[in-house]
């Protein structure tokens, strides 16, 4: 019985997480699809700054990750450890091309942000 849930326990984990990577990439994919060209100054302003703080936010998602696995399968037992890159896996170098183009919008508009 303890066993069961602790299989069970894992298994949330790992989806928590699955679907905490996927909703990084989502908001990545929705600041990209935005068209910056079209958009108010005041707007392009706010998009800069969304950018700049996704950009943040996914660096600071990349630092190390230890972890400690215990599992059973039947009657087997296992362990392990693992170490890790972490973050998403997703890079913010389309992020940081698009906040450059952004900027070149700015200076094509003679803003400054």
């Amino acid at each position: 019985m303890v066993k069961t849930i602790r299989n069970i326990a894992m298994l949330i984990i790992i989806l928590s997480a699955v679907i905490f990577v996927l909703g990084c990439a989502e908001k990545s994919k929705a600041l990209l699809s935005e068209d910056y060209k079209t958009m108010s100054n005041e707007n392009i302003l706010r998009y800069y700054y969304s950018l700049s703080d996704e950009i943040e936010r996914q660096e600071k998602q990349s630092s190390p990750q230890f972890s400690i696995g215990i599992g059973s399968f039947g009657r087997e037992v296992g362990g392990g450890v693992g170490v890790g890159t972490g973050g998403s896996g997703y890079t913010a170098d389309d992020l940081r091309a698009r906040r450059i183009d952004v900027r070149l919008e700015f200076k094509r508009r003679g803003l400054n942000p």
